[in-house]
């Protein structure tokens, strides 16, 4: 009775454990295939096109680094130039011209059963998820609107009621959710298990953004924008595709 007692202790206390790895393995394996997905249709794009659309974040800045001249309170460049002091170019983040050709394009290489322009939530294109803001807000009850709007400022489509009423998303038929930061691809996140959840920033929610500029194809990048919250116990969406490879 004492050893079966012992057992039934060290279950207990193991079990959930082995459910916890489980779950992330689970997820690690679904973060492979939905950016295995995105890249492969990508590429799709370009060999159908034989050139890149201009939607893309620089691969490689030729513009050189930036100098921040201005910081708001909440400690957020607000104004930058170049390392001379001189202005920088209207392309110096990327050249986004194109990216609603090439998110019509790109539509026709993924398996889309439902698009929201806005109104997702509502809709059923997604579920309840923070924003930016509301991630905000929970680390400090204390900010004020203005505050956060500081904080948020040059981020904003990720705000909660930005993303519940304006983004534009796409569900899969494997259930995989994307949802677009503007009208095309140069940012985006990726929902990998869709309405499953916990459907958090970091955990099942990820964001990515497309590089380019050279000869090669644009590509998913995973690391473009700083916009994006990672909540408690969550991964950056470059360290998420680090594990997912180990």
């Amino acid at each position: 009775m004492i050893t079966l007692g012992i057992i039934g202790v060290v279950a207990a206390m193991t079990m959930p454990v082995l459910i916890q790895n489980h779950q992330k393995n689970v997820l690690k394996q679904q973060f492979k295939k939905s950016y295995s997905l995105m890249q492969q249709a990508y590429q799709k794009v370009f060999a159908d096109n034989g050139y890149n659309y201009e939607c893309y974040y620089w691969d490689k800045n030729p513009y050189g680094n930036s100098v921040c001249t201005k910081y708001n309170e909440a400690g957020v460049c607000i104004k930058s130039t170049l390392a001379d002091g001189s202005e920088k170019p209207a392309d110096y983040g990327g050249r986004f011209q194109e990216c609603s050709q090439f998110m019509a394009h790109l539509e026709k290489n993924l398996s889309i059963i439902k698009k929201c322009n806005g109104n997702a939530l509502k809709d059923g294109c997604i579920p309840k998820y923070k924003g930016l803001d509301t991630y905000y807000k929970d680390q400090d009850d204390s900010l004020s609107d203005d505050d956060l709007s500081q904080k948020t400022a040059g981020c904003g489509s990720w705000n909660q009621k930005e993303i519940e009423n304006k983004r534009i998303v796409y569900v899969l038929a494997d259930g995989t959710i994307i949802m677009l930061y503007g009208t095309g691809p140069s940012l985006f996140a990726i929902d990998i298990n869709g309405q499953k959840g916990p459907n958090k920033w970091g955990h099942d929610l990820f964001a990515f953004g497309t590089r380019g500029g050279g000869s090669r194809a644009s590509y998913v990048a995973t690391h473009v924008s700083s916009c994006y919250p990672i909540e408690k116990g969550g991964l950056s969406t470059t360290n998420m595709l680090i594990n997912s490879y180990k």
